[in-house]
């Protein structure tokens, strides 16, 4: 299947929310995205984008230029995680930087993963099973000490693991929360 949406490239993203001094970090932002996405469909992400940017002037350059890079994150997130074909990935930085780098990566887009999804209004109490015993261990990762990880072999296989666990969770947690997306098109 072709991509219609592609991802913005993790650098442009990163210089573009370092250039408007906001405290999140493209794969926090990723994160927050898939929560939401995975939540179903609501208004929470044109709500928390507004946030995001509120006191911040609309012909301001830089704002503008991040809005379009979160924006178009967004629509290729969905694209992904919809589609269901496994091509879904957590955005975090590029395997040439440090593994303390990446895996702060990795603790940021679990903090913005589960604060996506209770933004929505999910609780663990509304996942079963596997979905449910995932949700516990995303909020284990956000206690990731990446400052005190060792490089070496272990630690990036290691890694990887948990990159291909979030990556599938993600698609089991939208599974899961189907039948959530369902009940808000029946009210629509």
């Amino acid at each position: 299947m072709t991509e219609n949406n592609p991802m913005p490239e993790y650098l442009c993203l990163e210089g573009a929310l370092d250039a408007i001094g906001l405290d999140l970090g493209a794969s926090e932002i990723h994160g927050v995205i898939s929560g939401l996405i995975c939540a179903g469909p609501s208004q929470g992400h044109v709500e928390w984008m507004e946030a995001l940017f509120e006191g911040r002037p609309r012909d301001d350059l830089s704002a503008r230029e991040a809005r379009a890079l979160i924006g178009q994150l967004y629509f290729a997130t969905r694209e992904r995680i919809v589609r269901e074909d496994l091509s879904f990935m957590p955005f975090l930085p590029d395997d040439s930087r440090p593994i303390t780098d990446r895996a702060k990566g990795l603790r940021d887009w679990c903090e913005g993963y589960l604060y996506g999804l209770g933004m929505a209004g999910i609780s663990e109490q509304q996942l079963v099973g596997d979905a449910k015993e995932a949700l516990q261990d995303i909020s284990h990762f956000t206690r990731l000490d990446y400052d005190s990880l060792d490089a070496g072999e272990a630690t990036e296989q290691a890694y990887s693991e948990l990159q291909e666990f979030l990556k599938v969770v993600t698609l089991l947690i939208w599974g899961d929360l189907a039948k959530n997306r369902e009940n808000d098109h029946a009210g629509e």
